[in-house]
């Protein structure tokens, strides 16, 4: 095995561009749901009449952390500027130039982070990290408006496929959250000592009170604790393997559902989640939107329909690739019938 071959093919070799797709879907309902959380104290946070006043913004950014609304923040400017941003993410979730609306997306998001950096946490960072990554993808090259117009224009059905180097860096970077967090966890003795979760739920300034009866059952504290560090070990390393990958996936859910009942932060296990979908197979998502799917629970299995066949196609413009396509081979079959008025087809 040739391990350049092998770096070349990880890094640029062709993917299906369909899990990238459903990733900017989810991110984006995510980004709106984070500018609405900001929006209910936006005077306060984000405005001259607020917490930082004057040149207070300025200052404490410093001269690297450019924004504009460090120099217009009257309530109003602030208000629209929220109200553009809202916009650009909608036209970025639905795929309208999803390139232009997707460094819109990260310019206008890191103008709201350098406006107030004193409040700023883990939550808004990793938003902002995932708008420069998906800025760099060719995320509109599937479930998306774009993707649809060059199909029209192509006058074939194909799947896309993409060059998937910034996909990587999502993946690389979820992987690395995970154990750089796990380690910083085992450099104190709460965590190895399996009393980490009894300090987080009797943390009364972020902590929630659903849970707090747990914490007269040490046994359980004990258990808990263990499992939410191996859980982030195990999702740094086996979210990449197949075999594991879906029973990973399930219990990183179960552990951003325990960290969302105990803890006050919002968006960012939401976050940390949909980045799974840049981890998953054409066909592991196919079965996920199956899942989703209402209309699907009480069909039979023959009437989900048998998978395509593919064959090579043509690479449309949204993906960036001179390469390869997938596509029905049925299609050819029914323009065929149509063009010589054949009533049915034969299987």
């Amino acid at each position: 095995m040739n391990p350049f071959r092998v770096w070349n093919r990880f890094w640029f070799g062709p993917i299906s561009a369909r899990p990238l797709g459903a990733f900017r879907i989810v991110f984006g309902l995510l980004c709106l749901a984070n500018l609405a959380f900001m929006s209910f104290e936006l005077d306060y946070w984000f405005t001259n009449t607020g917490l930082l006043q004057g040149t207070e913004a300025r200052e404490v950014a410093g001269a690297l952390r450019f924004s504009p609304l460090q120099w217009v923040d009257d309530p109003l400017t602030v208000r629209l500027f929220f109200g553009a941003t809202a916009v650009v993410v909608v036209l970025f979730t639905v795929g309208w130039h999803t390139r232009i609306m997707g460094v819109l997306l990260y310019l206008t998001l890191l103008s709201i982070h350098h406006r107030n950096i004193v409040t700023n946490c883990g939550v808004d960072t990793l938003v902002l990290i995932m708008a420069f990554y998906a800025m760099l993808s060719p995320c509109g090259a599937a479930f998306s408006l774009d993707a649809r117009r060059a199909a029209r224009k192509r006058g074939t059905l194909a799947e896309p496929l993409i060059v998937p180097w910034a996909q990587r860096l999502i993946q690389l970077h979820l992987s690395l959250i995970y154990f750089d967090t796990a380690v910083l966890k085992c450099n104190g003795g709460t965590w190895l000592g399996g009393t980490a979760l009894h300090f987080v739920l009797s943390n009364t300034e972020v902590g929630r009170s659903q849970l707090m009866w747990l914490v007269e059952y040490p046994l359980v504290i004990n258990l808990l604790t263990y499992i939410a560090l191996a859980v982030e070990f195990g999702l740094a390393v086996f979210l990449w393997f197949r075999p594991t990958r879906v029973w990973m996936a399930l219990a990183g859910l179960g552990l951003h559902a325990g960290v969302l009942f105990t803890v006050n932060v919002p968006i960012f296990g939401e976050v940390m989640t949909a980045c799974y979908l840049v981890f998953l197979a054409p066909d592991e998502l196919n079965s996920l939107i199956r899942c989703l799917n209402p209309r699907s629970w009480f069909r039979r299995r023959s009437e989900t329909g048998a998978p395509l066949a593919k064959v090579p196609g043509r690479v449309d413009s949204p993906s960036g690739l001179a390469g390869r396509h997938q596509f029905d081979p049925a299609l050819n079959r029914i323009r065929a019938a149509i063009g010589t008025g054949e009533d049915h087809l034969e299987d």
